[in-house]
C-alpha cells in the first residue's frame, strides 16, 4: 500500500509517535522496523497486556489498539481509520492483513445478569480470534470473539462475523456466511 495521500512530514511524525511510545511502554510494546502511527490514534496497554506488531504496519488516524492479554499483529499490516481492536484474552492478526475503516475486532463480550429488573454488568466471557494471512477486511466490519479467519479471505462491508471463516473464501452479511469460493 502506497501513501501518495500522505506527506512526509505527517509520516515523519507518524514514526516518532511510535518510538515514543514504546519508550514509554517498553515491558508491553514491541515492533519491529517502521511502524507507523497516525494522528489521535492510541494504544494502550492495561494489566500487563502485550501488544506486538510486525514491520511495515500502518495504523492510521484516529484508531484504537488496546490489550489487557496478548495483541500480536504481523508484517505488512493497515489498520484504517476508525478502527479498534481490543484484546482482553489474545488476538493474533497475519501477515498482509488490510483492515478498512470504522471495523471492530473484539475478543470478548460483557457478562451480565438481569437482578431485580436492573441489568447489572459484571465482567467478561473472552475467547481468541485469530486472523490468517492476505485478509481483506471492509469497512464496518464487526469480529466477535472466538472466531477464525483463513488465508487469502475478503470479508464485505458492514459484515458481523461470529463464527469462523475458511480459507480462500469471501464472506459477508449479518450474520457473515459464504458468498464465494476463491
Amino acid at each position: 500500500m502506497k501513501l501518495y495521500h500522505r506527506s512526509k512530514y505527517y509520516l515523519a511524525k507518524a514514526i516518532l509517535r511510535a518510538y515514543v511510545f514504546k519508550l514509554f511502554n517498553l515491558k508491553n510494546f514491541k515492533f519491529s522496523n517502521l511502524v507507523i502511527i497516525g494522528y489521535k490514534s492510541g494504544f494502550y496497554s492495561k494489566n500487563n497486556g502485550k501488544i506486538h506488531i510486525g514491520e511495515k504496519s500502518f495504523f492510521f488516524d484516529n484508531v484504537e489498539v488496546q490489550s489487557r492479554g496478548l495483541l500480536k499483529i504481523g508484517n505488512n499490516v493497515h489498520v484504517n481509520n476508525h478502527s479498534r481492536i481490543v484484546a482482553l484474552d489474545k488476538i493474533t492478526i497475519g501477515n498482509h492483513v488490510t483492515i478498512a475503516q470504522f471495523v471492530s475486532i473484539l475478543d470478548h463480550d460483557h457478562k451480565f445478569e438481569l437482578i431485580n429488573d436492573k441489568l447489572e454488568l459484571d465482567g467478561y466471557t473472552t475467547s481468541p480470534i485469530k486472523i490468517g494471512n492476505n485478509v481483506w477486511i471492509s469497512d464496518k466490519v464487526t469480529i466477535l470473539k472466538g472466531v477464525t479467519i483463513g488465508d487469502n479471505v475478503i470479508i464485505g462491508a458492514n459484515s458481523l462475523v461470529n463464527k469462523d471463516v475458511k480459507s480462500n473464501s469471501i464472506f459477508g452479511g449479518v450474520p457473515a456466511r459464504l458468498l464465494k469460493k476463491l
